[in-house]
Protein backbone atom coordinates (compact mmCIF):
# COMPACT_ATOMS: atom_id res chain seq x y z
CA UNK A 1 0.00 0.00 0.00
CA UNK A 2 1.48 3.33 -1.03
CA UNK A 3 1.64 6.21 1.41
CA UNK A 4 0.63 9.73 0.42
CA UNK A 5 0.82 12.83 2.57
CA UNK A 6 -2.25 15.02 2.31
CA UNK A 7 -2.22 18.69 3.29
CA UNK A 8 -5.07 21.15 2.85
CA UNK A 9 -5.88 24.59 4.23
CA UNK A 10 -9.12 23.44 5.78
CA UNK A 11 -11.19 20.40 6.79
CA UNK A 12 -9.80 19.94 10.32
CA UNK A 13 -10.99 22.31 13.03
CA UNK A 14 -8.50 24.52 14.91
CA UNK A 15 -8.62 22.61 18.18
CA UNK A 16 -11.96 24.17 19.09
CA UNK A 17 -10.41 27.56 19.93
CA UNK A 18 -12.57 30.54 19.04
CA UNK A 19 -11.32 33.17 16.58
CA UNK A 20 -8.69 35.45 18.02
CA UNK A 21 -7.98 33.19 20.98
CA UNK A 22 -4.75 31.43 21.78
CA UNK A 23 -4.45 28.08 23.50
CA UNK A 24 -1.53 26.71 25.47
CA UNK A 25 -0.85 23.06 24.72
CA UNK A 26 1.15 21.07 27.26
CA UNK A 27 3.63 18.65 25.68
CA UNK A 28 5.52 16.23 28.00
CA UNK A 29 9.10 15.55 26.89
CA UNK A 30 10.53 12.21 28.05
CA UNK A 31 14.09 11.09 28.71
CA UNK A 32 16.36 10.96 25.71
CA UNK A 33 15.29 14.30 24.23
CA UNK A 34 18.54 16.25 23.97
CA UNK A 35 16.63 19.50 23.54
CA UNK A 36 15.35 19.44 27.11
CA UNK A 37 18.13 18.69 29.63
CA UNK A 38 16.71 17.75 33.03
CA UNK A 39 16.89 15.23 35.80
CA UNK A 40 16.24 11.61 34.93
CA UNK A 41 12.55 10.82 34.82
CA UNK A 42 11.53 14.47 34.91
CA UNK A 43 9.09 16.07 32.49
CA UNK A 44 9.05 19.65 31.28
CA UNK A 45 6.23 21.77 29.94
CA UNK A 46 6.39 23.40 26.53
CA UNK A 47 3.82 26.06 25.62
CA UNK A 48 2.63 26.14 21.99
CA UNK A 49 0.47 29.07 20.98
CA UNK A 50 -2.47 28.13 18.74
CA UNK A 51 -4.04 31.14 17.05
CA UNK A 52 -7.43 30.26 15.57
CA UNK A 53 -7.56 33.62 13.79
CA UNK A 54 -4.56 32.68 11.65
CA UNK A 55 -5.70 32.08 8.06
CA UNK A 56 -2.67 29.99 7.09
CA UNK A 57 -2.83 26.48 5.75
CA UNK A 58 -3.57 23.48 7.98
CA UNK A 59 -1.81 20.14 7.78
CA UNK A 60 -4.68 17.78 7.16
CA UNK A 61 -3.02 14.45 7.94
CA UNK A 62 -1.55 11.38 6.33
CA UNK A 63 -3.30 8.98 3.97
CA UNK A 64 -2.66 5.78 2.08
CA UNK A 65 -3.41 4.70 -1.47
CA UNK A 66 -4.88 1.30 -2.23
CA UNK A 67 -4.51 1.46 -5.96
CA UNK A 68 -2.29 1.34 -8.94
CA UNK A 69 -3.19 -2.23 -9.79
CA UNK A 70 -3.68 -4.72 -7.01
CA UNK A 71 -1.13 -3.52 -4.49
CA UNK A 72 -3.49 -4.43 -1.62
CA UNK A 73 -4.85 -7.57 -3.25
CA UNK A 74 -3.26 -10.16 -0.96
CA UNK A 75 -4.31 -8.60 2.34
CA UNK A 76 -7.85 -9.97 2.27
CA UNK A 77 -6.44 -13.51 2.03
CA UNK A 78 -4.08 -13.26 5.02
CA UNK A 79 -4.86 -15.40 8.10
CA UNK A 80 -7.38 -13.50 10.23
CA UNK A 81 -5.02 -12.77 13.13
CA UNK A 82 -2.25 -11.30 10.99
CA UNK A 83 -4.73 -9.49 8.71
CA UNK A 84 -6.37 -7.79 11.69
CA UNK A 85 -2.99 -6.78 13.11
CA UNK A 86 -2.06 -5.09 9.83
CA UNK A 87 -5.44 -3.37 9.57
CA UNK A 88 -5.10 -2.12 13.14
CA UNK A 89 -1.63 -0.75 12.41
CA UNK A 90 -2.99 1.07 9.36
CA UNK A 91 -6.29 2.49 10.57
CA UNK A 92 -6.72 2.33 14.35
CA UNK A 93 -6.51 5.87 15.80
CA UNK A 94 -3.52 6.55 18.00
CA UNK A 95 -1.94 3.26 17.00
CA UNK A 96 0.55 2.63 14.19
CA UNK A 97 0.09 4.73 11.06
CA UNK A 98 -3.26 6.04 12.30
CA UNK A 99 -4.26 7.07 8.78
CA UNK A 100 -6.77 9.88 8.25
CA UNK A 101 -7.55 9.30 4.55
CA UNK A 102 -7.85 6.16 2.42
CA UNK A 103 -7.68 6.56 -1.35
CA UNK A 104 -9.33 3.72 -3.28
CA UNK A 105 -8.81 2.69 -6.88
CA UNK A 106 -12.05 2.56 -8.85
CA UNK A 107 -11.46 -0.71 -10.68
CA UNK A 108 -11.56 -0.53 -14.46
CA UNK A 109 -10.69 -4.05 -15.70
CA UNK A 110 -7.38 -2.80 -17.09
CA UNK A 111 -3.71 -2.75 -16.18
CA UNK A 112 -3.23 0.22 -13.88
CA UNK A 113 0.52 -0.01 -13.11
CA UNK A 114 1.10 -3.23 -11.15
CA UNK A 115 -1.92 -5.19 -12.30
CA UNK A 116 -5.64 -4.73 -12.81
CA UNK A 117 -8.60 -4.31 -10.51
CA UNK A 118 -12.10 -5.59 -11.30
CA UNK A 119 -14.88 -3.25 -12.30
CA UNK A 120 -18.26 -3.13 -10.60
CA UNK A 121 -19.75 -3.10 -14.12
CA UNK A 122 -17.67 -5.42 -16.28
CA UNK A 123 -20.51 -5.62 -18.80
CA UNK A 124 -22.80 -2.70 -19.56
CA UNK A 125 -25.87 -2.79 -17.30
CA UNK A 126 -24.68 -5.70 -15.15
CA UNK A 127 -23.60 -4.26 -11.80
CA UNK A 128 -21.81 -6.25 -9.10
CA UNK A 129 -21.19 -4.09 -6.06
CA UNK A 130 -19.20 -6.90 -4.41
CA UNK A 131 -16.56 -7.03 -7.14
CA UNK A 132 -12.98 -6.72 -5.92
CA UNK A 133 -11.79 -5.88 -2.43
CA UNK A 134 -11.61 -2.08 -2.22
CA UNK A 135 -15.00 -1.71 -0.55
CA UNK A 136 -14.02 -4.45 1.92
CA UNK A 137 -10.86 -2.51 2.76
CA UNK A 138 -12.82 0.71 3.20
CA UNK A 139 -15.25 -1.09 5.51
CA UNK A 140 -12.35 -2.35 7.60
CA UNK A 141 -10.90 1.16 7.78
CA UNK A 142 -14.24 2.64 8.86
CA UNK A 143 -14.71 -0.13 11.43
CA UNK A 144 -11.48 0.98 13.12
CA UNK A 145 -11.82 4.70 12.51
CA UNK A 146 -15.33 5.95 11.66
CA UNK A 147 -13.87 9.41 10.99
CA UNK A 148 -11.48 8.31 8.23
CA UNK A 149 -12.07 10.05 4.89
CA UNK A 150 -12.54 8.02 1.69
CA UNK A 151 -11.34 9.09 -1.74
CA UNK A 152 -12.18 7.37 -5.05
CA UNK A 153 -9.99 7.63 -8.16
CA UNK A 154 -9.98 5.80 -11.48
CA UNK A 155 -6.80 4.61 -13.15
CA UNK A 156 -8.83 3.14 -16.02
CA UNK A 157 -12.41 2.39 -17.07
CA UNK A 158 -14.06 -0.56 -18.86
CA UNK A 159 -13.57 -0.49 -22.62
CA UNK A 160 -17.28 -0.63 -23.38
CA UNK A 161 -17.72 2.95 -22.14
CA UNK A 162 -18.02 5.19 -25.23
CA UNK A 163 -15.47 3.16 -27.20
CA UNK A 164 -12.78 3.73 -24.59
CA UNK A 165 -13.19 7.51 -24.36
CA UNK A 166 -12.64 8.29 -20.68
CA UNK A 167 -13.55 11.97 -20.97
CA UNK A 168 -17.20 11.21 -21.72
CA UNK A 169 -20.61 11.25 -20.09
CA UNK A 170 -20.48 7.46 -20.08
CA UNK A 171 -17.57 7.51 -17.66
CA UNK A 172 -19.37 9.95 -15.38
CA UNK A 173 -22.38 7.62 -15.39
CA UNK A 174 -20.03 4.75 -14.54
CA UNK A 175 -18.54 6.70 -11.63
CA UNK A 176 -22.06 7.39 -10.35
CA UNK A 177 -22.69 3.64 -10.46
CA UNK A 178 -19.51 3.10 -8.40
CA UNK A 179 -20.68 5.77 -5.95
CA UNK A 180 -23.96 3.90 -5.65
CA UNK A 181 -22.07 0.71 -4.85
CA UNK A 182 -20.15 2.52 -2.14
CA UNK A 183 -23.46 3.67 -0.67
CA UNK A 184 -24.74 0.06 -0.89
CA UNK A 185 -21.82 -0.90 1.35
CA UNK A 186 -22.69 1.88 3.80
CA UNK A 187 -19.73 4.00 2.73
CA UNK A 188 -19.63 7.75 2.13
CA UNK A 189 -17.09 8.87 -0.45
CA UNK A 190 -15.68 12.20 0.68
CA UNK A 191 -13.53 12.92 -2.39
CA UNK A 192 -13.74 11.88 -6.03
CA UNK A 193 -11.06 12.38 -8.67
CA UNK A 194 -10.92 12.11 -12.45
CA UNK A 195 -8.33 10.06 -14.36
CA UNK A 196 -5.12 9.27 -12.51
CA UNK A 197 -2.13 11.18 -13.95
CA UNK A 198 -3.88 11.86 -17.27
CA UNK A 199 -4.51 15.57 -16.91
CA UNK A 200 -7.97 17.06 -17.21
CA UNK A 201 -10.84 17.93 -19.50
CA UNK A 202 -12.60 21.08 -18.30
CA UNK A 203 -16.08 20.25 -19.59
CA UNK A 204 -15.85 16.75 -18.12
CA UNK A 205 -14.99 18.07 -14.65
CA UNK A 206 -17.84 20.56 -14.82
CA UNK A 207 -20.22 17.75 -15.78
CA UNK A 208 -18.88 15.52 -12.98
CA UNK A 209 -19.46 18.25 -10.42
CA UNK A 210 -23.00 18.74 -11.73
CA UNK A 211 -23.72 14.98 -11.66
CA UNK A 212 -22.69 14.71 -8.01
CA UNK A 213 -24.89 17.67 -7.12
CA UNK A 214 -27.84 16.21 -9.03
CA UNK A 215 -27.59 13.03 -6.97
CA UNK A 216 -27.20 15.05 -3.75
CA UNK A 217 -23.73 13.82 -2.94
CA UNK A 218 -21.64 16.08 -0.72
CA UNK A 219 -18.50 14.59 -2.29
CA UNK A 220 -15.74 17.05 -3.14
CA UNK A 221 -14.13 16.89 -6.59
CA UNK A 222 -10.33 16.63 -6.77
CA UNK A 223 -8.48 17.81 -9.87
CA UNK A 224 -6.46 16.51 -11.39
CA UNK A 225 -4.16 13.97 -9.70
CA UNK A 226 -1.36 15.00 -12.03
CA UNK A 227 0.49 18.32 -11.73
CA UNK A 228 -0.08 22.00 -11.09
CA UNK A 229 -1.23 22.85 -14.63
CA UNK A 230 -4.87 22.47 -13.60
CA UNK A 231 -4.46 25.57 -11.43
CA UNK A 232 -3.29 27.60 -14.43
CA UNK A 233 -6.62 27.00 -16.14
CA UNK A 234 -8.64 27.47 -12.97
CA UNK A 235 -7.42 31.06 -12.45
CA UNK A 236 -8.45 31.89 -16.04
CA UNK A 237 -11.82 30.08 -16.11
CA UNK A 238 -14.24 30.75 -13.25
CA UNK A 239 -16.71 28.03 -14.27
CA UNK A 240 -13.96 25.43 -14.37
CA UNK A 241 -12.64 26.63 -11.01
CA UNK A 242 -16.08 26.13 -9.47
CA UNK A 243 -16.05 22.48 -10.55
CA UNK A 244 -12.81 21.71 -8.65
CA UNK A 245 -13.05 21.70 -4.88
CA UNK A 246 -9.50 20.53 -4.13
CA UNK A 247 -6.31 20.66 -6.18
CA UNK A 248 -4.52 17.32 -5.97
CA UNK A 249 -0.99 16.89 -7.32
CA UNK A 250 1.47 14.02 -7.55
CA UNK A 251 5.16 14.04 -6.59
CA UNK A 252 5.41 17.76 -5.93
CA UNK A 253 8.46 17.39 -3.68
CA UNK A 254 12.15 17.57 -4.53
CA UNK A 255 13.25 14.67 -6.73
CA UNK A 256 9.72 13.69 -7.77
CA UNK A 257 8.70 10.04 -7.47
CA UNK A 258 11.20 8.42 -5.10
CA UNK A 259 13.19 11.62 -4.59
CA UNK A 260 14.59 12.93 -1.34
CA UNK A 261 11.58 15.21 -0.69
CA UNK A 262 13.72 17.67 1.24
CA UNK A 263 11.49 20.47 -0.05
CA UNK A 264 8.00 20.55 -1.55
CA UNK A 265 6.46 23.27 -3.68
CA UNK A 266 3.25 24.70 -5.08
CA UNK A 267 2.73 27.49 -7.60
CA UNK A 268 1.45 31.04 -7.35
CA UNK A 269 -1.57 30.18 -9.51
CA UNK A 270 -2.40 27.26 -7.21
CA UNK A 271 -2.27 29.56 -4.19
CA UNK A 272 -4.35 32.16 -6.01
CA UNK A 273 -7.23 29.70 -6.47
CA UNK A 274 -7.75 29.75 -2.68
CA UNK A 275 -8.55 26.04 -2.92
CA UNK A 276 -7.19 23.33 -0.62
CA UNK A 277 -3.91 21.98 -2.03
CA UNK A 278 -3.20 18.28 -1.50
CA UNK A 279 -0.25 16.04 -2.25
CA UNK A 280 -2.42 13.15 -3.43
CA UNK A 281 0.48 10.82 -4.25
CA UNK A 282 3.97 10.74 -2.85
CA UNK A 283 6.47 7.91 -2.74
CA UNK A 284 9.09 6.71 -0.31
CA UNK A 285 12.70 7.49 -1.13
CA UNK A 286 14.32 4.84 -3.31
CA UNK A 287 17.99 4.21 -2.57
CA UNK A 288 20.52 1.43 -2.34
CA UNK A 289 22.94 3.38 -0.16
CA UNK A 290 20.84 4.80 2.67
CA UNK A 291 20.49 2.82 5.86
CA UNK A 292 17.31 1.85 7.71
CA UNK A 293 17.03 5.34 9.19
CA UNK A 294 15.89 6.52 5.75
Amino acid sequence: MSLAMLATPQLFASSGVSNGAQAAVTVPLRDGNAQAPREAGAAVTTLINVDAADTGRIFDGVGAISGGGGNSRLLIDYPAQQRNQILDYLFKPGYGASLQILKLEIGGDANSTDGSEPSVEHTRGVVNCDAGYEFWLAEQAKLRNPSIKLYGLAWAAPGWIDDGNFWSKGTIDYLMTWMGCARFHGLTIDYLGGWNERGFNKTWYEDLHAALAAKHYATKVVGDDSGWRVADDMVKDADFAKSIDIIGVHYSCEGGDGGNANTCHSTQNALDTKKPLCGTAKAARRTTTAGPGH
